[in-house]
């Protein structure tokens, strides 16, 4: 792997295209004002908003990054000023990214020696993985996450990283692509996998959930637990007592990898069983939607959101079934971190090879920790991040045809949540005769009840995720 101590070489190399140019900004503050003015000197001429596929643009978070850990000024004042008041907008999302990654680099630098293995499924990353001059869509994500891991591990003696990079059955050939983009660039410390292999080896735990040799039923779920398992079964070239971190991540550029001195310190420093990030619902949380809107905070993302009812009530029903989930809001943020000792203990329970195995993965370390006597506040550190919405090449569109299509879907939730909080609470304990009424109303909900409860319930305009909302009042609306 590579061993961030090489400092020699250069952030970014001769073949890099060249990053946005910016004029030398001297860090030299005497007052909150000082700070304001620089950082607002930095934000001229930056967009809007976000472009995944400008390699140029993306680059430019971590040289602002580093301009930022340069100035030596205390990170949290420039939060402050950056991240935006009741009264001011955030700063542009680019320099909001950099201030993310000097936050993380610090970080970083407060933890112990280890290893860190990056995860992330390919299927369909046919044009993502090339560069924008190769396809409109191209977002060169492999090189890219490369340059990121790298400015984040740089000078950080002892501490290392690697990618995994797991092909479930691509039909367009992205494992080949993949290969040779890595040749050509001469990247390193990144591994190709190929969920195939789990069919032909005939892995007992992808066999028990219906592996096929074309990997059909695999939705990205399955290649993320095939590199899970990979991660946490092979053999390391470090010294042992140095401790290997796994984390998981989406193919593409909407969370910058540069955050992931986050999820090493929060497992490392603040001593939790495992660490994510989060998209939205708390303080620190960005959503961008390109092309033209720019870094929404926490309420205003929640806000804007337009299932914004649907997302309160599948929360209010989600922290009452399966309390473990207090204080984690986004359970489906593709950013998460898990010790390498722990997860053949956390996946042998989980069923799902699709796209709703994140919920199912979290559940079951969540439970796994708690059996194991942790402290609910111990069991998840969660970071905020910024998230870039990524439609263009989305795997899991969803279709429009069906005006009803969204009540559907998350009034079949209520159910699902019941059949959680069935599997994941012991059916004598306290909490589970806590939950034992609001279990009753939701089990078996038909879509249309749903949409009755839903549409009365946002008659009430703006309701953030903790509204404490009475069990007769949703059965008051479901009943309207």
């Amino acid at each position: 792997p590579f061993l961030a101590q090489e400092r020699r070489r250069p952030a970014l190399r001769s073949r890099d295209p060249p990053c946005i140019s910016l004029r030398s900004i001297s860090f030299q503050f005497v007052s909150m004002a000082d700070i304001k003015a620089k950082l607002q000197s930095m934000a001229v001429g930056l967009p809007v908003s976000r472009d995944l596929t400008n390699e140029a643009e993306t680059l430019q978070v971590l040289t602002l990054a580093t301009d930022i850990l340069a100035s030596g000024v205390d990170i949290e004042e420039i939060k402050k000023l950056a991240y935006g008041s009741a009264s001011e907008k955030p700063l542009p999302p680019v320099l909001i990214s950099a201030v993310g990654a000097a936050e993380s680099k610090l970080l970083l630098k407060k933890t112990p020696p280890h290893h860190m293995v990056c995860i992330f499924a390919m299927y369909g990353e046919q044009n993502r993985l090339r560069t924008k001059a190769e396809h409109e869509n191209g977002q060169n994500f492999l090189c890219i996450k490369t340059k990121q891991l790298e400015w984040l591990f740089a000078g950080e003696e002892g501490k290392t990283w690697e990618m995994l990079a797991v092909d479930d059955g691509c039909p367009n050939d992205s494992k080949n692509l993949a290969k040779d983009i890595i040749e050509k660039n001469g990247l390193k410390n990144i591994t190709i996998l190929d969920l195939k292999n789990a069919y032909k080896e005939k892995i007992p735990f992808f066999m028990d959930r219906g592996l096929d040799e074309a990997c059909k039923k695999s939705r990205k779920g399955g290649a993320i637990m095939y590199g899970l398992q990979y991660a946490a079964s092979t053999k390391v070239f470090y010294p042992p007592s140095v401790p290997k971190l796994v984390m998981y991540t989406d193919s593409d550029l909407s969370t910058d990898m540069s955050l992931c001195g986050l999820l090493s310190y929060g497992i490392l420093n603040n001593g939790c069983s495992m660490s994510m990030g989060a998209r939205y619902g708390s303080p620190g949380t960005f959503l961008v939607k390109p092309p033209d809107q720019g870094a929404a905070p926490h309420p205003q993302s929640h806000y804007e959101q337009p299932n914004m009812m649907k997302i309160v009530l599948r929360h209010y029903v989600r922290v009452r079934l399966l309390p473990m989930l207090q204080g984690i809001y986004d359970t489906q943020c593709a950013f998460k971190c898990f010790r390498a000792e722990d997860l053949q203990a956390v996946c042998k329970d989980v069923k799902s090879m699709g796209a709703d195995f994140d919920m199912e993965l979290l559940l079951c370390a969540l439970l796994h920790y708690r059996k194991g006597g942790v402290d609910q506040a111990k069991l998840c550190d969660v970071a905020g991040t910024l998230f870039t919405e990524d439609f263009a090449e989305s795997n899991f569109m969803a279709s429009a045809d069906d005006p009803d299509k969204n009540y559907k879907t998350y009034g079949g939730m209520m159910d699902a949540l019941v059949g959680m909080h069935e599997r994941f609470i012991e059916p004598d304990s306290e909490e589970a005769k806590a939950a034992k009424d609001l279990a009753e109303f939701c089990r078996g909900m038909p879509w249309e009840t749903y949409k009755k409860m839903h549409d009365k319930l946002n008659e009430r305009g703006l309701t953030l995720f903790d509204h404490p909302f009475a069990l007769d009042e949703l059965k008051a609306a479901a009943a309207a």
